[in-house]
């Protein structure tokens, strides 16, 4: 199969994929340059997350109705579905690997491939968040892929994982566009769900919240069965949800929920009466650290309440140190403990 590497279309392929990373054509073009130069007749791939949430994300050569019949009748027996949650194990797939003498496989084999006229399938399986993966197929109408074919699939597939990271990297990049009312995606605490529930992706100041509020685990069932958008956690708290794109194929048709934290106020005379403890004037942001330094919140913690990176509160502290002549947060609380402020 080293044919396939020489062929200049292949590299093409190559481009095109890369440079669709992070849009919704990305996996029908990496479909198109897994299946270059390999001779086939369909193409499928699929989101397969738990039994009832997998998602064809495109197919070549399937008449509609074949896709259609595998969506609501046939998914439920696929075996590489199943082979997939059993494992967990990446890389190349075949046939050989899942069939078995299993009611669902003959029921798969002796009926969904018949109508479908597939003879055999050969695929490569991705990791992606959520306990799911990405798997595209080829599948052939009369004949067998050989081992030689599948030797060289297993050659290829790093270059295609390296992609497929890509994509994952850049989406989830994106996911401030998708964000209502979130001007940083990386410090917002976001929660990805599948549109059976399933969560797909949890951001570190996501799980800081649920770990302090434990209300959000529920809400987040109620997200499910309410037709809201908003929802009041608490007097500091509140989440708002909206529906993804069906083209996301992280998690097509499901959902994104942004926790906003309402900052911390200190009064106006509290201000005043740090100012006069500090060599310097304290700005708003550092005197909503402090406050919740004295109340011996971690830096995760202000970091999730202030909607700022864990980083900038590190760094907020060095300067409240310098302003207020000290070396440490322990001689810092001594210091406003022996004030009073």
């Amino acid at each position: 199969m080293s044919e396939v590497l020489n062929d200049a279309n292949w590299y093409v392929r190559l481009g095109t994929a890369a440079k669709s990373a992070g849009t919704p054509a990305f996996y029908e073009n990496m479909l198109r340059l897994f299946g270059s130069g390999i001779s086939h007749e369909y193409g499928f791939a699929v989101r397969y997350g738990n039994p009832e949430s997998t998602d064809v994300l495109c197919t070549t050569g399937h008449p509609d109705f074949i896709v259609d019949e595998y969506k609501t009748t046939y998914h439920h027996v696929d075996p590489f579905g199943s082979f997939w949650r059993s494992t967990r194990r990446k890389g190349l797939v075949t046939s050989q690997q899942v069939l078995n003498d299993t009611a669902e496989s003959r029921l798969y084999t002796g009926v969904f491939q018949r109508r479908a006229k597939i003879s055999d399938e050969i695929g490569v399986v991705f990791p992606s968040p959520g306990k799911a993966c990405i798997a595209l197929f080829l599948e052939s109408s009369d004949r067998k892929f050989s081992d030689k074919l599948a030797a060289h699939i297993e050659n290829l597939f790093p270059a295609l994982e390296g992609l497929h990271f890509a994509h994952l990297a850049r989406t989830f990049g994106k996911l401030c566009e998708l964000t209502p009312g979130a001007d940083d995606a990386s410090t917002t605490p976001i929660l990805l769900m599948d549109r059976k529930g399933q969560v797909i992706y949890r951001s570190a100041s996501w799980r800081e919240a649920e770990d302090q509020e434990p209300r959000l685990s529920n809400v987040r069932k109620d997200i499910r069965t309410i037709d809201r958008c908003d929802f009041d956690i608490s007097e500091t708290m509140s989440l708002k949800v909206a529906r993804l794109p069906d083209d996301f194929s992280i998690a097509p048709e499901g959902q994104i929920c942004v926790l906003n934290w309402r900052p911390v106020r200190v009064a106006t005379e509290k201000l005043a009466a740090l100012d006069n403890h500090a060599i310097a004037p304290l700005t708003k942001l550092e005197s909503d650290v402090l406050e919740l330094i004295k109340l011996t919140k971690s830096s995760g913690q202000i970091a999730v309440e202030l909607g700022i990176a864990k980083g900038t509160v590190k760094n907020y502290k060095q300067r409240l140190y310098r302003k207020f002549a000290v070396n440490s947060e322990r001689e810092l609380l001594g210091l406003l403990a022996k004030s009073r402020v």
